[in-house]
C-alpha cells in the first residue's frame, strides 16, 4: 500500500504549468473557486486532483492511473512541439493521433464528467418516478445511483469509449488560435469544452457529428485549439490569430460555464468569472442540473 499513488490528477500538472508562474522549482497558478467566489494562488500539485480518484474494486493495481501517465508522456511531446513552433503542421501523424487521444481522454477523465453521469442518473430517476416499474428495474436504478457504481461507470467509459472519440476528432477540422490580445486564455478543472451555435431542437447539438459542433481546448495562456465540423468550417485556416478581446472572453466564458468548481489563469483578474456566477448562481452549484432527460 505504501507504493500507492494517493493524489491523482484529472488535470495533468504538466498541462497546468503552461498557465502558471514558476517560482524556484514549483509552479504557482491563480485559481477562482466558483462556489466560494474566491480567488487564490496555489501550487499545481494541489489542484485538479482528488485522493484515489481513479481507484476502484476492478482496478486494485491502479492501472488506470498508470496508463493515464503513459498517455500524458506521449502527448507531451506533441504538445510541446505545437507550443514551440506555433503550428499544427509540425506534428507527425503518430503525434497527432496521440494528441487526439489525450484530448478525448481529458474530456472524459474529469470530475465534471463524473458529475454529468451522476446527474444523468438523477434526472432519469426523476423522469421515471411516476412510472410503474418492475422490481428488477427499480433495483437496477437504485444500484447504479450509489457513488461506487457511478465511479465504476465513469471509469468504464474512460477505458472503452475514448478511442472512438479520439478517432472522430481526427476526422474533424483542427485550427490553432494564437491569442494576440492582452487577456490570457483560461483553463479549468474541465478544460475540454463543447459549443454549437446551431439550434438543433428537439435534438441535441453537442455530439461530434452534429452540424456546427466546436470543441475548444486551451493549450496555454496564449494558445487554444479548436476542433470543429469539417464541412461547415472548411474555410478556416490552420492558424488563426485572435486580436479581438471578445473572442478570448468567449473562450474563457466556456471554461466558467463548463467547469465543476475551479478556473485557472496566469493572472489574478477573474472579473468575468465573478460576474458570471453573480448573474447565474447555478454555476456555483456543484450538484447543478446539467442535462434534460426527455
Amino acid at each position: 500500500m505504501h507504493n500507492k499513488i494517493k493524489i491523482q490528477h484529472y488535470v495533468p500538472r504538466f498541462y497546468l504549468s503552461n498557465f502558471a508562474h514558476k517560482q524556484k522549482e514549483e509552479f504557482i497558478i491563480n485559481c477562482f473557486d466558483k462556489p466560494k467566489e474566491k480567488a487564490f494562488s496555489v501550487n499545481i500539485k494541489k489542484i485538479g486532483a482528488e485522493k484515489y480518484f481513479y481507484d476502484s474494486s476492478f482496478d486494485k493495481n491502479q492501472e488506470i492511473e498508470k496508463s493515464l501517465g503513459r498517455f500524458e508522456s506521449k502527448f507531451n511531446i506533441a504538445y510541446n512541439k505545437i507550443i514551440k513552433n506555433l503550428s499544427l503542421s509540425v506534428l507527425s501523424q503518430k503525434e497527432k493521433i496521440s494528441f487526439a487521444y489525450f484530448i478525448a481522454t481529458q474530456e472524459v477523465r474529469t470530475k465534471e464528467f463524473r458529475e454529468l453521469i451522476k446527474d444523468s442518473i438523477r434526472q432519469l430517476k426523476k423522469r421515471l418516478s411516476n412510472e410503474k416499474l418492475s422490481k428488477e428495474l427499480e433495483r437496477q436504478i437504485k444500484e447504479v445511483s450509489i457513488p461506487n457504481s457511478i465511479k465504476s461507470m465513469h471509469l468504464k467509459i474512460l477505458i472503452k469509449d475514448t478511442p472512438t472519440f479520439a478517432s472522430s476528432l481526427l476526422n474533424m477540422k483542427w485550427v490553432l488560435f494564437i491569442n494576440k490580445t492582452n487577456l490570457p486564455c483560461w483553463t479549468s478543472d474541465h478544460p475540454v469544452n463543447r459549443y454549437n451555435p446551431i439550434d438543433l431542437t428537439p435534438y441535441g447539438n453537442l455530439g461530434l457529428l452534429s452540424p456546427g459542433i466546436q470543441i475548444y481546448f486551451p493549450l496555454s495562456y496564449n494558445l487554444s485549439l479548436c476542433i470543429c465540423d469539417p464541412t461547415l468550417y472548411s474555410y478556416l485556416p490552420e492558424i488563426y490569430e485572435i486580436t479581438d478581446k471578445q473572442n478570448i472572453i468567449f473562450l474563457n466564458h466556456l471554461q466558467v460555464k463548463s467547469s465543476t468548481r475551479h478556473i485557472f489563469s496566469i493572472n489574478d483578474d477573474f472579473s468575468l468569472a465573478k460576474r458570471m456566477v453573480k448573474d447565474h448562481p447555478y454555476l456555483k452549484d456543484i450538484d447543478r442540473k446539467r442535462i434534460i432527460v426527455n
